[in-house]
């Protein structure tokens, strides 16, 4: 719609059709928010309107606020028409607190955004001079100090203390209009004005109870606006552990020229995390585009990590697939998660990498590559039988460690069947290791064989109390398939076998021979190869 004529969003409710935004031709013409359409037309019969769309406000408002990361990391929607920015550590980036401001109206403004932005040392500050400033000019900042804050408050209206409405209107009953009264106040006398108005009115309901109430609760908003008092804010996400960031006059286009900027903005991150003692196990770049946009990647780490080529190799790929659109002046990286770095020596010997380092590195590659869903790791579990010992465990996760040896009684193979599978088995009786058996219809004569190792099964996870299910839930093997614990409740005696030509294989007998018990005669299974 041009700005030269007066146009106006219109929302329904209890009250009828009213107006709830305008633009500034439509105030000039003596329009207010609130106002009834049907006596905004009769004084402007030019006034052409349109529904308001209040969810598509919120997240364009919502987008907004996370472009404007830009400016720091912490901030989030306020009400429905603002956001607030922390911007703590961030000003000198740009110059300065009032070239930041600067910056900020510059590029809303590119984007046909009307802005008023305030900026001082408190939250309730921001916020009084960027909606109630009297200055003409669409950024307004307060010096450092309470007493700069306190000045640049005094001229404000009450209203700017974000004061429930009945209270802002006692306060201009009690001929306090402006913050600067509030200010000359004494603290104790504030309560004693609200009982007297309240008693001048004879209003019964008004008691002292909630006189001292509402006399707290402008005090509280005052000091809160000139940081006596802290004010918590929810930023839009968890703000990062560390943040790096680079910003530069001119766009970055080239790629050659992003990816070398990152890696020196990943030389940056992992120099603060050393010197935190930290590494991460989580990072999140941001790509603020000239136009608007945000672009986003991140990758998670298997084993915390201080390293800049490390993060450099999960970045790679993913700045390939990544639009740079009309430039990107503004990148950001954060250590979203961290955990302390444990003191190590990296390497031994001729160099290269630890050899848990170099496993979590490959685990990182895999999991960002494929995605984390499609790579796990091994974690042990509390069984002594050989399928049921570890179990799988997505390697992105919090937890025990990468399992890379465990010392256990007797050998194990590298590979192990699941389910282990029948085979015909020549073995003296009664506790004999085998001496022929076949396997797949295929014949094997054993030269050597060790054992046996005897596992016996786990009785405690039959049990069961009256009225419940015999199988304990969670039993499941390597493959994901459920195990159920009846299946086998024989004892195991296990045999290393080898034939002519050195192949190894791992065996085991369920059962005894000779046993008159109701499973019959004992099988045999082979369960892994070495």
């Amino acid at each position: 719609m041009p700005d030269d004529k007066p146009f106006a969003l219109v929302a329904g409710g209890g009250n009828g059709i009213r107006i709830s935004a305008l633009n500034m031709q439509a105030a000039r013409e003596g329009l207010r928010v609130g106002s009834s359409l049907a006596d905004a037309r009769a004084a402007v019969p030019s006034l052409v309107s349109h529904p308001a769309e209040p969810e598509r406000d919120r997240q364009a408002l919502h987008r907004l606020a996370l472009w404007l990361g830009r400016y720091g990391p912490a901030r989030n929607v306020e009400g429905c028409d603002g956001v607030w920015i922390d911007t703590t550590g961030v000003a000198h980036l740009f110059g300065g607190e009032a070239k930041l401001l600067e910056d900020l109206v510059r590029r809303l403004s590119a984007f046909s955004i009307t802005t008023r932005a305030g900026l001082a040392g408190t939250p309730g500050a921001a916020h009084a001079l960027a909606r109630f400033a009297t200055e003409r000019r669409a950024a307004v900042l307060a010096p450092d100090g309470e007493a700069a804050t306190a000045a640049a408050l005094a001229s404000l209206p009450i209203d700017a203390l974000r004061l429930a409405p009945e209270t802002a209107i006692l306060l201009k009953r009690l001929g306090l209009a402006r913050i600067g009264q509030l200010l000359d106040l004494p603290r104790t006398s504030l309560e004693r004005r609200f009982s007297s108005e309240a008693s001048s009115r004879r209003k019964v309901t008004q008691t002292k109870a909630k006189a001292k109430a509402l006399a707290e609760a402008v005090l509280v908003r005052l000091d809160q606006a000139l940081g006596r008092t802290g004010e918590p804010r929810a930023a839009l996400g968890e703000p990062p552990v560390l943040s790096e960031r680079r910003s530069w006059s001119e766009p970055l286009i080239s790629s050659e020229a992003l990816v070398c900027e990152i890696g020196g903005l990943a030389q940056d991150l992992s120099r603060s995390l050393k010197a935190a003692g930290l590494g991460a196990r989580r990072i999140a770049l941001h790509l603020y585009r000239a136009d608007g946009s945000v672009a986003h990647a991140g990758a998670g780490l298997a084993r915390a990590s201080a390293e800049a080529e490390h993060f450099m190799r999960l970045l790679n790929e993913k700045l390939a697939a990544l639009d740079a659109g009309f430039g990107i002046d503004v990148a950001v990286l954060d250590a979203v998660m961290a955990e302390p770095l444990d003191p190590e020596q990296a390497t031994l010997g001729h160099g290269g990498q630890a050899p848990e380092q170099a496993i979590a590195s490959l685990v990182d590659r895999l999991a960002n590559r494929l995605g984390s869903k499609n790579v796990f790791r091994l974690a042990p579990h509390a069984s002594h039988i050989p399928e049921r010992a570890a179990v799988r465990a997505r390697p992105l996760t919090a937890g025990p460690g990468l399992i890379l040896a465990e010392a256990r009684p007797g050998e194990r193979p590298f590979l192990l069947l699941s389910p282990p599978e029948p085979i015909s088995v020549m073995a003296e009786v009664p506790d004999g290791p085998p001496m022929r058996f076949t396997w797949r219809r295929v014949a094997y004569a054993v030269t050597k064989a060790a054992g046996p190792e005897r596992i016996a099964p786990e009785w405690w996870r039959h049990l069961a109390q009256p009225g419940e299910a015999r199988s304990m839930p969670g039993d499941v093997g390597l493959e994901g398939e459920i195990i159920d614990p009846a299946a086998r409740e024989k004892t195991r005696d296990y045999y290393v076998a080898e034939t002519e030509d050195g192949a190894r294989f791992w065996m085991f007998r369920e059962g005894f021979y000779g046993t008159a018990d109701a499973g019959g005669a004992p099988r045999w299974f082979l369960h892994g190869l070495f």
